[in-house]
């Protein structure tokens, strides 16, 4: 007697592994904040720096708490844009970059919320 098996499915193509980038930390230079991501890139980890001028701190185009994830977006567009990514990459934001940043926080509606008195007021 002969056992009937399903037509097992077609082996599926090995997926595309999404890129992540992660926030590893900052040191201080003389320069500015360097700010050090780690993107898995194809499975691949690619150590890279994003400069942030300290200059974007004193005219208060960007917020210290806000760095990191300016630096991660930076590079989630390089990687996006399929430019090549290294292993030691360097990369730096540009007063363009911050203009739009500050300009895109400004238009974006308060999160704050004013909170009532105690008195329910």
């Amino acid at each position: 007697m002969e056992s009937e098996t399903p037509d097992a499915p077609p082996p599926k193509p090995p997926a595309a592994r999404a890129t992540t980038v992660r926030y590893v930390g900052f040191d201080c230079t003389t320069d500015g904040r360097s700010y050090r991501l780690r993107a898995d890139v194809g499975g691949a980890p690619r150590h890279v720096t994003v400069i942030v001028p300290n200059e974007a701190f004193a005219e208060r185009k960007l917020r210290f708490q806000d760095a990191p994830e300016l630096c991660v977006a930076r590079l989630q567009r390089e990687i996006d844009s399929g430019a090549d990514v290294p292993d030691g990459l360097e990369l730096r934001m540009t007063p363009d970059e911050l203009d739009a940043y500050r300009e895109s926080q400004a238009r974006r509606p308060s999160e704050r919320r004013s909170r009532p008195g105690r008195n329910g007021s």
